[in-house]
């Protein structure tokens, strides 16, 4: 059993606290996070919860997302409520998709979504909650990439780590999954009814390979939005020549709203890139992106 000890909880507390969308609502989250914790320990059994726009979610005990969930009323929230006031009526491409926290978070700004998780846990979960709001979403148990067939792939339960891609010498047990790319999905399937407006990556690192599997879509069908994990170990030079080649605008959400990334950013971060032909939409001037990720 792990140990009720203070260090180990000042972090989730500070981030409840802090967090934007909890104003007005602190003791409320601080009695749940006690609760949760409570629960956790004696019962450790998952809850049926309500998510601010509607949608419900199971929350297991061994799953960090729930923790989220429970614990924020919006989880992530000032980039949710970015892609919420930028979504309507369209299809979602969810890679990483985990227990699908976030297409549930946007179902109802949405037509459609295909969630791509290998993990045949999370991606179980992800089809439970889907299910629970009786949405017809599809879950596919593939790993996307720029290559089709097999990769290595860490397997921690349904936890932050089971989305990292690995190399064969990793010491962190791994098994093998399937993988393709997304432009290679899409070619072997009818077209959507709804248009793809969002491509939200969350895949441990391994979001550069990620997008040069959809370069064709991204050049072609031009989706307005893309939002991806920015970690410490993700080559963002690379990211930022992969976004400059198919003339797409790298930016982050700060304080004030959008702002162009031109050649660094602070990782450990969502990251977005839209259209240059778009960029006005989401208040970022007209510019010219340069390879290597100048902006002119």
């Amino acid at each position: 059993m792990v140990r009720f000890v203070p260090e180990r909880l000042a972090y989730p507390v500070i981030n409840l606290w802090n967090e934007e969308s909890n104003r007005g609502h602190r003791a409320e989250k601080l009695f749940t996070f006690a609760g949760w914790q409570l629960w956790k320990r004696t019962v450790g059994a998952p809850i049926t919860v309500s998510l601010f726009n509607g949608k419900r979610f199971v929350a297991y005990p061994d799953c960090s997302i729930s923790a989220g969930v429970l614990y924020t009323r919006i989880p992530n929230s000032r980039n949710i409520l970015f892609l919420r006031k930028h979504l309507f009526g369209v299809t979602l491409v969810d890679v990483g998709a985990n227990v699908g926290s976030v297409s549930l978070l946007l179902a109802d700004k949405i037509q459609d979504a295909i969630l791509f998780e290998p993990n045949p846990l999370a991606a179980a979960r992800a089809r439970e909650n889907l299910a629970l709001n009786g949405l017809h979403f599809k879950v596919f148990e593939l790993a996307l990439s720029d290559a089709k067939g097999e990769m290595p792939f860490e397997s921690k339960g349904v936890d932050v780590g089971g989305h990292v891609v690995v190399k064969p010498k990793s010491l962190m047990p791994y098994h093998t999954v399937k993988c393709t790319t997304l432009d290679e999905f899409l070619l072997e399937r009818e077209p959507s009814d709804f248009p793809i407006s969002l491509i939200k990556i969350d895949v441990e690192g391994h979001e550069n390979s990620v997008l040069r599997g959809m370069r064709k879509l991204l050049c072609e069908k031009r989706p307005p939005l893309v939002m991806f994990e920015y970690l410490q170990r993700t080559d963002i030079r690379e990211t930022l020549d992969f976004f400059a080649g198919v003339e797409y605008r790298v930016f982050e959400l700060g304080d004030g709203g959008p702002v162009a990334v031109r050649d660094r950013a602070e990782p450990l971060q969502d990251l977005f890139a839209c259209p240059i032909e778009c960029a006005s939409e989401y208040g970022l001037a007209d510019a010219v992106c340069q390879p290597g990720g100048q902006i002119e």
